[in-house]
């Protein structure tokens, strides 16, 4: 394979040194037409088919970049940029000519360098770049050319062991020889290393993650053995120090791995490594006891600790498969972990497996749950702190109807993002504690449930449900009013009443939102709050259908004009009755009768507004206005 490299790098350098192109027409030549860049060009005869042309005295004009930026004779261009050009020649006494010149980014060709025995070494180029590679290994010896990749390996060997830098360089065919190279360094070495399995440790139920400290440039085959049957090759590992390994059962086998170091050269698999084995590991609770079992192969293994929640527990030394934990106490979660010590230092550190201690003893029911009407309703809860709850059951009922199951929780907390006040949902909650025990259904939450009417005069009416949820009930609601950006305006205090009237005259806020909120007569306990409701009120737009505009008052006769509340913006158009505009104004202004400063004669006008509140709604009015005098 060797020897077909060294006669392709001879083919492909006989062709570049004599390597010409002539333009389109045949009027000239140059060196190159390709190359990585910065890439540079030379024009080399301007006469192929003429003479005396682009001279001093007859000169031409070059474009390189094809974008009539032109040169008088100028020969040798550098490209900076990747692209595709036109370089063209214009003659002054024949037609003009042409050529396509490929600049292609300069790319260094991404490799993979494998040590092998006996001072040899392999290269495998990943990249897929160019058409050819060179590859000097950097100890004086002819270059080897090889074809495009599709990841293609090239062999050596040195004359003697020691430090190298090995070079490949990319090409494309009919392209110039200018691509950057990458050099990597390599150590040749005659024998190939021992490496060692630092840790295996379970991730979860169905993954490994093997550790080892492995040597540059060295190829390693991983083997594995199940419940110590005969090891088989697994994967080839390079440039990693970790791998981790899925779809495994922890909990059905155990995994025994070692590793190889491979030389490539040879395709042999050397001096492997101190097998390191993972457990499988069970906990049984019985009463008063924890007790571990495991299996796993014993050979190499020098002390098993034993790590309970986290913290190293005990140690055993030797190869034991079992232990029994009776310094436990009811109601504890405990957490156990196994971790095998192997000759040589590795370790194999199992799954964490957790269990409860029992006791028979029922927990009391959750008390003194507060519910927060928002997106959704979330409720939070407080039990009794001598039992510790694994999980939460919250049951929902709607419109006074069976409890079912809704949801599980951990935390004493649940926000149920499907709570609609028209659905008249009530909670209950039992739970399931650190013994396994259930306790009893609470008593019904109810959240606060508020609604409310807006009139035509813009007074709120609202009501609200009473709030239960708590073992000692309500001690007081207050109603809290907010603007439309959502900042508090006032705060009703109200005792113990479930509804309220607000009649109170606000010509500031035309969108308002109100929510209720109960304090509990128990202290040290979250508010409850109900959903918001939010009202926008009506303009109440009034206008004249009359006006005398003769300065003999009343004032408020002089000038024809709308009003109302919330007003933002106001566009007021008046037309006589042949439909010509005589007034017009988007500035909330009143007509006083006139057009360009000369009074408008007796008669009837047709107006119009385009009105824009201050809740961003738009509407039109139109009407009709008699203008009078006295």
């Amino acid at each position: 394979m060797r020897k077909q490299f060294i006669l392709l790098a001879m083919l492909f350098s006989a062709i570049a040194g004599q390597a010409q192109y002539v333009s389109r027409l045949g009027r000239f030549q140059v060196d190159q037409v390709r190359g990585c860049a910065p890439f540079t060009i030379t024009i080399t005869n301007t006469n192929l088919i003429t003479s005396g042309e682009c001279t001093p005295g007859k000169p031409c004009l070059m474009d390189f970049l094809g974008n009539n930026t032109q040169q008088q004779n100028q020969f040798t261009f550098t490209y900076t940029n990747p692209g595709t050009y036109k370089l063209s020649v214009f003659y002054q006494s024949i037609l003009n000519d042409d050529i396509t010149v490929t600049v292609d980014p300069n790319i260094q060709p991404a490799f993979e360098i494998y040590t092998c025995t006996n001072s040899q070494v392999s290269v495998k180029v990943t990249d897929k770049s160019y058409d050819q590679y060179a590859i000097d290994f950097g100890d004086g010896s002819p270059v080897v050319q090889i074809p495009f990749s599709n990841n293609q390996v090239a062999q050596h060997t040195y004359a003697t062991a020691g430090s190298r830098n090995i070079s490949v360089r990319g090409k494309k065919l009919n392209a110039a020889n200018n691509c950057n190279s990458l050099s990597k360094p390599f150590q040749a070495i005659l024998v190939l290393p021992t490496t060692q399995i630092s840790s295996l440790t379970a991730i979860d139920a169905s993954t490994l993650k093997l550790d080892f400290t492995p040597q540059i440039n060295i190829q390693y085959k991983l083997e594995i053995a199940i419940n110590s049957t005969n090891f088989q090759q697994f994967q080839t590992l390079y440039g990693v120090n970790t791998i981790t390994i899925p779809s495994l059962r922890l909990d059905d086998n155990y995994y025994c791995f070692r590793l190889s170091s491979f030389d490539p050269c040879s395709g042999q698999s050397l001096n492997f490594s101190q097998p390191v084995c993972s457990h499988n590991f069970d906990l049984t609770l019985l009463s008063d006891v924890n007790r571990m079992d495991w299996r796993t192969s014993s050979a190499g293994v020098t002390r098993v600790d034993i790590f309970r929640n986290k913290n190293l527990y005990t140690g055993i030394p030797g190869a034991p498969i079992t232990f029994s934990d009776v310094d436990v106490k009811c109601n504890v979660s405990y957490c156990y972990q196994i971790r095998s010590t192997f000759v040589g230092g590795a370790t194999s550190t199992s799954l964490e497996k957790c269990g409860i201690s029992f006791t028979t003893t029922k927990p009391t029911t959750a008390l003194n749950t507060s519910a927060v009407v928002s997106a959704g309703v979330q409720l939070d809860w407080i039990q009794d702190p001598a039992f510790k709850a694994t999980s939460y059951t919250i049951l929902r009922a709607s419109n006074q109807g069976i409890y079912t199951p809704f949801s599980t929780t951990i935390p004493p907390k649940l926000v149920d993002d499907t709570y609609t006040t028209n659905g008249s949902f009530c909670y209950k909650i039992n739970y399931i504690d650190e013994c396994k025990n259930k306790s009893d259904d609470s008593e019904p939450v109810c959240p606060i449930r508020l609604q409310g009417t807006i009139s035509n005069s813009n007074e709120v009416t609202l009501t609200w449900s009473d709030y239960t949820g708590w073992r000692l009930g309500v001690q007081s609601y207050s109603l809290e009013k907010y603007d439309k950006a959502g900042v508090l305006i006032r705060t009703f205090n109200l005792g113990k009443t479930t509804t309220f009237i607000d009649d109170q005259p606000d010509t500031k806020n035309q969108i308002v939102s109100y929510r209720v909120v109960a304090k509990a007569n128990q202290a040290g306990l979250v508010a409850s709050a109900s959903n918001q409701v939010i009202f926008t009120k009506s303009i109440n737009l009034v206008y004249p259908t009359a006006f005398t505009p003769d300065g003999r008052g009343p004032t408020e006769n002089e000038v024809f004009e709308l009003r109302g509340q919330f007003i933002a913006r106001l566009e007021l158009s008046i037309f006589d009755r042949w439909g010509a505009l005589v007034f017009y104004s988007d500035k909330n202004e009143s007509w006083d009768g006139t057009q360009l400063g000369l009074p408008m004669p007796l008669a009837s006008y047709v107006w119009t507004a385009t009105i824009t509140d201050l809740a961003g709604r738009s509407f039109k009015r139109t009407g009709t206005v008699v203008l009078l005098r006295k």
